[in-house]
């Protein structure tokens, strides 16, 4: 993790947590060692149940920003999201994005060095939903990289997406899949990703496309 990034994060958590924020996104996946890549941004995850609190946490998240030093504008907000424009004085052209959000999730979080991150499986069907509702090269990369580690199947990722999004559809997401060859190979590099990896990504993806559209009726 970026150093600044990871000073953000250890900020936010700190004074997140007792409303049940933990750190999700692209640094979740990396501290559950899925996969090491570029992250634009931190990503401070509540539990659905606690979106009650969630403009007081933003309010402390905030402070707590401010009290390290940091310039701090809330660029948007609603009742179960806000994104943060996060400023070092030191580089006032240089804003961090935080965002903050109340979301489903089915398994407490784990305590780690950087503070509580959300539990791996609560990680990728997080994923999977992004994969679903953007279907970004971010979220092909993340989910192959879910699926290479072993720990998930197909099947499991897609009963995973459903536990979290009961308007999960796998016939849209065969579609979906679809879009990765609208991607050219340099979208996927931008994330480190070398040719050869990228080359057998797209068959992989091409053939659980196959798979599911095998299995609907």
């Amino acid at each position: 993790m970026d150093q600044v990034h990871l000073r953000l994060a250890e900020i936010g958590l700190r004074v997140a947590a007792r409303y049940g924020f933990a750190l999700a996104g692209g640094y979740a996946v990396q501290a559950h060692g899925i996969l090491d890549r570029p992250s634009e941004d931190i990503d401070l995850f509540t539990a659905w149940e606690r979106r009650g609190e969630f403009a007081a946490a933003v309010d402390a998240v905030v402070d707590g920003y401010r009290d390290g030093g940091y310039s701090v504008e809330v660029t948007q907000q609603f009742d179960t999201f806000a994104r943060l424009a996060v400023t070092d004085p030191a580089q006032p052209a240089h804003p961090y994005k935080v965002e903050l959000a109340a979301n489903w999730r089915a398994l407490p979080p784990v305590m780690m060095d950087v503070g509580p991150v959300l539990h791996a499986d609560d990680v990728v069907a997080g994923k999977m939903s992004a994969l679903y509702t953007r279907a970004e090269p971010r979220d092909f990369l993340d989910i192959d990289a879910a699926l290479m580690t072993g720990r998930y199947t197909r099947t499991r990722l897609c009963e995973l997406a459903e536990q979290s999004d009961a308007g999960f559809d796998r016939r849209i997401l065969a579609d979906l899949f679809g879009m990765l060859e609208r991607y050219p190979d340099r979208r996927f590099a931008a994330y480190g990703a070398h040719p050869a990896h990228i080359s057998e990504m797209r068959k992989r993806f091409a053939q659980w496309r196959e798979e599911l559209s095998a299995d609907l009726p």
